[in-house]
């Protein structure tokens, strides 16, 4: 209702303003409104009704022709279309009406397509500098999002019962063996100094991830012994690539979480790509220490994480194993052809 209220009162204005300029450039002098009252009137009634009409059909055109993607040919068509409307419409009223001259009837054409140029100027400007702005705040919402999602994840890493479990493991371990304590301590400083120094960054490199979840096993191999066992089989040419900083380390961690570990009851967990294109994370299943739907905490957080920066689906597969299928994000990184070898490593 705004919209159309502040237009009558420029269209108003406007005719007020061209019929003032005409008789002024004819005759010399202001027109009177009360001898004049008819021709004042037709002036606000043909502006009025020109705008109105322009307003709708570049709303219509916005449809048909996006600014975004075509800027000139919206604009040209815009301008076209609406002087047309305009001469034709100031024509039709003019000969119907017969109020005004022919050399009067050329000048108000003439500022007709002056003002329909600049409407579509500043029409155009305001629509790319909307557009802009939507685009900032959408960024900006998306990066908060973005980040919110992050600290969830790195929140559960520096959890108290996280931290607990440790310190209990290094107390256990400075009466049976110090020298695996000292190597305990100085891998548990490793996890937390890569949680601490990614906690900003949106992705890191595989190569990064692998040696984190390296320091992250061996924490838990202290633990379960045997009992639990990692293999990385992946080729060279992938670990430049890229992926959300904590993702492996989450999977393994719900691999832990959620299965009984025992001599009766040893895990695997697998770390292997599929054609290059995607990471496959596999762990073997034992007896479930909580219901699988537990996983999908965990799991909604990666996949919320990963629609930034691909539109490529996480697979999961829950059968005799557990699996979880993540994109390669290839365009993050260079990848060096000549590298062809795989990076294996087994932990027994």
């Amino acid at each position: 209702m705004r919209k159309y209220v502040l237009l009558v009162v420029v269209c108003t204005l406007l005719g007020i303003s061209f019929y003032v300029y005409i008789h002024y450039s004819s005759v010399g002098q202001l027109p009177s409104l009360k001898l004049k009252l008819e021709k004042y009137l037709l002036a606000i009634a043909l502006t009025n009704i020109i705008g109105l009409v322009i307003v709708n059909i570049d709303l219509l055109l916005d449809r048909l022709i996006h600014w975004r993607s075509y800027f000139l040919l919206r604009f040209l068509t815009g301008f076209i279309v609406n002087t047309l409307l305009s001469i034709g419409m100031m024509t039709g009223v003019i000969r119907f009406f017969a109020l005004i001259s022919q050399d009067e009837a050329l000048k108000l054409g003439i500022l007709l397509v002056i003002s329909v140029f600049i409407y579509e100027i500043f029409y155009g400007w305001f629509y790319s500098y909307r557009y802009y702005a939507h685009t900032q705040v959408e960024q900006i919402r998306s990066e908060r999002w973005q980040l919110e999602l992050q600290f969830e994840s790195l929140k559960n890493q520096i959890s108290p019962h996280y931290l607990f479990n440790c310190l209990n493991t290094i107390s256990s371990l400075l009466y049976k063996d110090s020298y695996v304590a000292e190597e305990f301590i100085r891998r548990m400083a490793d996890t937390f100094r890569y949680v601490l120094s990614h906690q900003k960054r949106k992705l890191v490199t595989l190569r990064e991830e692998v040696e984190f979840v390296k320091a992250y096993y061996y924490l838990l191999q202290v633990r379960y012994e045997d009992h639990l066992r990692m293999e990385i089989n992946l080729p060279k040419s992938i670990l430049d690539t890229s992926l959300p900083p904590l993702t492996l380390q989450l999977l393994v961690e719900n691999a832990v979480k959620h299965n009984q570990i025992s001599k009766e009851n040893p895990l695997l967990v697998y770390i292997s790509a599929k054609d290059n294109t995607h990471l496959v994370i596999t762990n073997t299943k034992t007896i479930t220490v909580n219901p699988s739907t537990s996983f999908k905490i965990g799991l909604d957080n990666i996949k919320n994480r990963y629609q930034f920066f691909t539109t490529e689906k996480i697979t999961v597969k829950d059968g005799t194993k557990f699996s979880v299928e993540l994109p390669i994000l290839k365009n993050q990184a260079a990848v060096n052809p000549s590298e062809r070898g795989s990076l294996i490593n087994e932990y027994k």
